[in-house]
């Protein structure tokens, strides 16, 4: 082969080089992204050093203002970090007090619980423009401990003779001046005794631990009730008076009385009148003259002479 002729083949050669250069690059500007090839994900192998821990949680309901017991507790295994506020110690939860009720199985945190029972809070139960008032009562008074949390109550007051009878330019037509009247009407009951929070809820949490340790404990005598202002200052005059109790009102009852004032007539009726005493008998005088025997008579007044 001559010179020119492998001249020639190189020139064909490096030209068929070049065109399948140019025909891949623009085979490779048209292909879509999405047709690219993507690498295969990389699986990381879970870490061995994962730590387990036992967090504090709730093993039955706890009612806000409760004091938190070991029946109260359980335990649960969560891994990794431990969440902000909870407690893997039962003696860091045993003894503080349920500020907000607590559901089963929920976390004890530190901000639904304290150590300071003062925390649990009655002023949120307060309504704005009320206060609360805290009285004692016995069965009689407060309708045989029937009374519940979230309730209505009227309050009635008895007032004996003896308070009544220091009043000048009063009539004592039956000679008691004693009365009963309804003071107070719609009268919210916050707490009775001193859980708070939802009543039925504190109600099976109570029955729950007097299950578990066999003895029920006894109810609270204390009352707390939401009252404004005027009727506070009412209420404790009335109460430094008289007698008072409280009658439970129906759920869907709304409706306000009239002045009820009862009095000792309304009892035993109306007062008879007096009746007409007979003249008093008079005794005759026994006049003597001679062997005559006569008996005389002294008129009574009104009698003509």
């Amino acid at each position: 082969m001559n010179t020119n002729a492998l001249t020639r083949a190189y020139l064909v050669l490096g030209g068929l080089g070049a065109a399948s250069l140019i025909a891949y690059g623009i085979y490779k500007s048209s292909v879509p992204a999405s047709m690219a090839s993507t690498p295969a994900p990389v699986v990381q192998p879970a870490p061995v050093d994962t730590k387990v821990f036992g967090v504090m949680t709730a093993a039955r309901f706890i009612a806000r203002g409760q004091a938190i017991t070991r029946e109260d507790v359980a335990t649960t295994s969560i891994a990794g970090a431990v969440p902000r506020g909870a407690r893997t110690a039962i003696g860091d939860v045993v003894g503080k007090v349920a500020t907000t009720d607590i559901l089963p199985q929920q976390l004890l945190l530190d901000s639904t619980m304290s150590a300071d029972p003062a925390q649990a809070g009655l002023a949120a139960l307060v309504p704005a423009g009320f206060r609360a008032i805290s009285i004692l009562t016995n069965d009689e008074i407060a309708v045989s401990q029937f009374v519940r949390p979230g309730d209505k109550v009227d309050i009635q007051l008895v007032l004996p003779d003896a308070v009544l009878n220091t009043q000048p330019g009063l009539e004592r037509p039956d000679g008691n001046l004693g009365e009963a009247r309804t003071v107070l009407q719609d009268v919210l009951v916050l707490t009775v005794g001193t859980t708070l929070g939802d009543p039925s809820l504190a109600q099976a949490a109570s029955e729950q631990a007097a299950g578990a340790t066999g003895r029920r404990s006894e109810p609270s005598r204390t009352i707390s009730l939401a009252m404004t202002p005027d009727q506070i200052a009412k209420f404790a005059l009335a109460r430094s008076l008289g007698s008072f109790y409280l009658s439970l009102r129906g759920s869907d009852d709304l409706q306000l009385v009239d002045d009820n004032t009862a009095k000792l007539s309304d009892i035993r009726g109306p007062t008879p009148p007096p009746s007409a005493q007979a003249a008093p008998q008079q005794r005759p005088i026994e006049l003597i003259v001679g062997d005559r025997t006569q008996l005389i008579y002294p008129k009574t007044s009104g009698e003509p002479r």
